[in-house]
C-alpha cells in the first residue's frame, strides 16, 4: 500500500518501495493457494524469499540508515517475512511431511541416520570449515553476503572470562539440504544443523554455551569509474571486489538476546534493519526440493515449449524471414527458432558477420557457443557484452574473454549506460546483394529463461527495419548520430518522445462517440512523465488498460484523475516479462514491443528498442494476447485506488486462466500441424479388390 508518510504533493502516485512489496505478497498468495500442487507453492515460497534478498540488496542499499522511510519499509517488509515464516512452518512444513518430504531434525535423528550423518559431515564437512573468532578488540572479519553463518557462544573450559563469539560458514561446496536415508519417502537435514551437531568437535578446550544462526545481506552497488584508461573488465573485477565489503543492509539472527545485541554492534547494524528471524534461513533454497524425482504427483507436469509454427517446415530460415515478418511467443513456442537462427548463420558460407548484444545468458549458454564458432568460421562478429548487468557481472567476463579468444570483437557497453536492447543482426551475401536480418526481443538470449519468462521474438528482413538495426549497432559501436530511424526508436534518445507523443495523440483523437484505447503490458511502471500523460488521456475519455506484473506508481480509478484507467497483475507459472503496446489511433491501429519498461531508468539511462509490428497478422496476434491478458480472471489481481490488490472476480464469466489458454494454443496448433503434415508426407495406397 502507499507509505502513510506521502504528502498531498506525491499523492498522485505511489510508493515504488511499497508498491514492490505488494508484488511480493502476490507472489506468496500463489504460495497459500491451495488450488496450486504443493511443490509449485513450495516454488513460489523460495520465489519470494529470493525476491526478498533482492529487495534488500538492490533498493534498501539506496536509503541512509537514517531515512525514516527506510525504517518504515523496512518494517512492513520484515512483518512480511515474519507472516512468510509463520505460514510456512506452521502450514507448508506439515503438509510436505504429510505427502513424505520431511525434514529432520537433530533430536529426531535415529540410529543409523546419525551413523550417515557423522560420516558425511568428517567426509565431507569439517575439511571445508573455518571458525572464526569475533572480538570486542579486534577489526571485525568480512562476512560474506547471504551466506548462511552458525553463530557459536563459547567459555574456555575451566576458566571464567566472560564469553566468547565465534561464526562458522556453512561451506559453498557442500549443499544445503542433505539427503537422509529413509524406510520411505525423502528425509533431509539442513548442513547447519549438521554443523551444530559437532561443534565441541571444532572448539576442542572451549564449552558451548548458545549457539544460532545468522545471515547478512550486503548492498549490491557498487562504484565505477568508466572512464578509466583501462581494460574495462579489469576495472568491473576490481569493483565486484569492493562489492563484497559492501555496507550490511539487512541483518538476520536467530540467537539469544545477548547474543544478538554482540552482532549486532560488532556489525554495526541499526536496529529497524535486524530481523530475529525464528523460521529457516534463506528459503530461497527450497528449490531444490521442487523437483525431487519421486514426487511428481506433487506438481505441475513441466511444460514442454512447442516448436514454432513460424519455422517447424521451413529448410531455409532465410527464405521463411523474407516472405514476412515472423512472431514467437516464447516459452509457448521454443527458442530453439533463435539458436537455429544463431547456428544457421555461424556456418552458413554466405553469412559474413553477425552483431549482437547481450545482456544474461544461461551459465551454459548456446547462444554463446554459436557466437564462438561464428568467429571461428571466419564470421565478422561483433558482440556488446553488458558487463553493467546486475549479478550476471562475473560470468558477463568470462563470456567476454571466450568471445575474444574464438576471434569475435568484444565491446563492453556504452560508458554511463547499459545496453538492455535485445538484438541480432545477420548480414548475408545473396544473389540479389547483401541482405540483412534481424531478431530482436524482449527477453534475454538466454535459453534457460526463455523456459520460464514470457516473452516475444521478432524476427524481420525488412529494409528499413534492418536498415535502423544496422544504424543501432553504429550508434552503440561508434560515433552514429541516432536520429535517423525509420521505424524504431531508442533510448535515451527518442523511446521516451514516441512514448509521449503516441499517448497524447490518442487523448487528443479520442471522442465521446469513439473514446480512445491504450493498452499496455510491461514489469514495472514508474516514470512520472509517462503517468501525467495517461491521467491525461484518461481525463479526455481514453481507456486505458495496464497491464503491469510488478510496481506501479499510477493510481487507477480515482475520480477526476484516472477514472479511465484499470490496472492489472498475472502471477502465474511463468513470469510475465513482455513489453507489448496497443494504440487504437482513431482506428489506425499500431501495436509495438520493447525491451523497455516505463520507469525513468529504462527511458534515459539505458540503450532500449522500441519496434512497431507492421504486418497485420502479427499486429492482430499482438493485439488478441493483449486482450486475452485482460480476460484472465484466475490469477489476475487488479490495483485498488488504495494501493492494495485484489482478486480479480469471476463475476458471471467462466473461468479464464490466460497462460492455460496459451499452453492450449500452442498444443493445439502444433498438434493440427503436425497431423497436416502427416497426410501430406503419407501416401495413400490404392484400394485393391481381391
Amino acid at each position: 500500500m502507499a507509505s502513510s508518510n506521502q504528502n498531498s504533493a506525491i499523492q498522485r502516485y505511489f510508493n515504488r518501495e511499497f508498491s514492490w512489496l505488494e508484488f511480493n505478497q502476490r507472489v506468496l498468495a500463489e504460495a497459500r493457494n491451495e488450488d496450486n500442487l504443493l511443490l509449485d507453492r513450495l516454488k513460489f515460497v523460495a520465489i519470494a524469499s529470493s525476491n526478498f534478498d533482492e529487495f534488500f540488496m538492490v533498493r534498501m542499499a539506496s536509503f541512509s540508515d537514517d531515512d525514516p522511510q527506510a525504517k518504515e519499509i523496512c518494517a512492513r517488509a520484515f512483518e512480511m517475512i515474519s507472516e512468510r515464516n509463520l505460514f510456512f512452518l506452521n502450514t507448508m512444513v506439515p503438509q510436505l511431511a504429510s505427502a513424505g518430504i520431511a525434514r529432520v531434525l537433530t533430536q529426531a535423528l535415529n540410529e543409523i541416520q546419525i551413523e550417515y550423518v557423522r560420516k558425511f559431515f568428517h567426509k565431507e564437512i569439517l575439511p571445508l570449515l573455518t571458525p572464526v573468532a569475533i572480538r570486542e578488540e579486534n577489526a571485525v572479519p568480512i562476512l560474506s553476503n547471504l551466506a548462511i553463518y552458525r553463530y557459536v557462544e563459547l567459555r574456555e573450559s575451566g576458566k571464567d572470562d566472560g564469553f566468547h563469539y565465534a561464526v562458522i560458514q556453512m561451506p559453498k561446496k557442500v549443499p544445503r539440504i542433505i539427503s537422509l536415508p529413509a524406510e520411505q519417502g525423502y528425509s533431509f537435514i539442513l548442513v547447519e544443523d549438521v554443523v551444530s551437531l559437532f561443534l565441541k568437535e571444532i572448539f576442542v578446550g572451549f564449552e558451548i554455551i548458545d549457539q544460532g544462526i545468522l545471515r547478512l545481506t550486503r548492498a549490491a552497488e557498487f562504484s565505477l569509474d568508466e572512464e578509466r584508461d583501462e581494460d574495462f573488465a579489469k576495472v568491473m573485477s576490481e569493483a565486484l571486489r569492493s562489492r563484497r565489503n559492501n555496507h550490511i543492509v539487512r541483518l538476520e539472527v536467530s540467537a539469544s538476546e545477548r547474543m544478538v545485541e554482540f552482532i549486532k554492534k560488532r556489525l554495526n547494524v541499526p536496529e529497524h534493519r535486524v530481523y530475529q528471524n525464528q523460521g529457516w534461513f534463506g528459503l530461497r533454497s527450497l528449490s531444490e526440493l521442487v523437483n525431487l524425482p519421486m514426487f511428481e504427483s506433487l506438481r505441475r507436469p513441466a511444460w514442454v515449449p512447442k516448436p514454432s509454427m513460424a519455422f517447424e517446415r521451413e529448410d531455409d530460415i532465410w527464405t521463411a524471414i523474407r516472405e514476412r515478418d515472423r512472431l514467437v511467443h516464447h516459452p509457448y513456442e521454443s527458442f530453439d527458432s533463435v539458436l537455429r537462427f544463431l547456428s544457421e548463420a555461424a556456418k552458413d558460407p554466405d553469412v559474413l558477420a553477425i552483431k549482437q548484444t547481450l545482456y544474461r545468458t544461461d551459465r551454459h549458454s548456446l547462444v554463446i557457443k554459436a557466437l564462438e564458432k561464428a568467429a571461428e568460421n571466419g564470421k565478422q562478429v561483433t558482440v556488446l557484452l553488458e558487463l553493467k548487468a546486475r549479478f550476471d557481472e562475473e560470468r558477463n567476463i568470462e563470456w567476454a574473454k571466450r568471445l575474444e579468444n574464438a576471434g569475435a570483437s568484444v565491446l563492453y557497453g556504452v560508458s554511463g549506460l547499459k545496453t538492455h536492447a535485445k538484438a541480432c543482426l545477420v548480414v548475408r551475401r545473396e544473389v540479389e546483394g547483401i541482405r540483412r536480418y534481424v531478431h530482436l526481443a524482449t527477453g534475454n538470449y538466454n535459453e534457460k529463461t526463455a523456459e520460464l519468462y514470457s516473452d516475444i521474438g521478432f524476427f524481420s528482413a525488412n529494409e528499413a527495419l534492418t536498415a535502423d538495426i544496422a544504424l543501432f549497432f553504429n550508434v552503440i559501436t561508434g560515433f552514429s548520430n541516432p536520429s535517423a530511424f525509420h521505424k524504431i526508436e531508442i533510448s535515451p534518445h527518442g523511446l521516451r518522445r514516441r512514448l509521449m507523443r503516441m499517448i497524447l495523440r490518442e487523448g487528443m483523437r479520442s471522442t465521446k462517440s469513439k473514446p480512445g484505447l491504450i493498452m499496455a503490458k510491461m514489469n514495472s511502471l514508474v516514470d512520472p512523465d509517462i503517468i501525467e500523460a495517461l491521467y491525461r488521456a484518461s481525463e479526455q475519455g481514453v481507456t486505458v488498460k495496464l497491464n503491469v506484473r510488478g510496481i506501479c506508481c499510477l493510481r487507477p480509478r480515482v475520480k477526476g484523475l484516472s477514472d479511465n484507467i484499470e490496472v492489472v497483475s498475472i502471477v502465474d507459472m511463468f513470469l510475465e516479462h513482455s513489453r507489448l503496446f496497443y494504440f487504437q489511433n482513431a482506428g489506425d491501429e499500431e501495436v509495438y514491443f520493447s525491451s523497455a519498461d516505463w520507469m525513468p531508468r529504462n527511458l534515459d539511462r539505458r540503450l532500449e528498442i522500441l519496434c512497431p509490428v507492421e504486418d497485420a497478422g502479427n499486429r492482430l496476434e499482438v493485439q488478441g494476447l493483449l486482450e486475452a491478458y485482460f480476460k484472465d480472471n484466475v490469477k489476475s489481481w487488479s490495483l485498488n485506488e488504495d494501493g492494495g490488490y485484489s482478486r480479480k472476480p469471476a463475476g458471471q464469466d467462466k473461468p479464464f486462466r490466460v497462460q492455460e489458454f496459451l499452453m492450449h494454443k500452442a498444443a493445439d496448433s502444433h498438434s493440427l500441424k503436425k497431423k497436416a503434415v502427416s497426410r501430406e508426407l503419407t501416401p495413400q495406397k490404392p484400394k485393391i479388390d481381391l
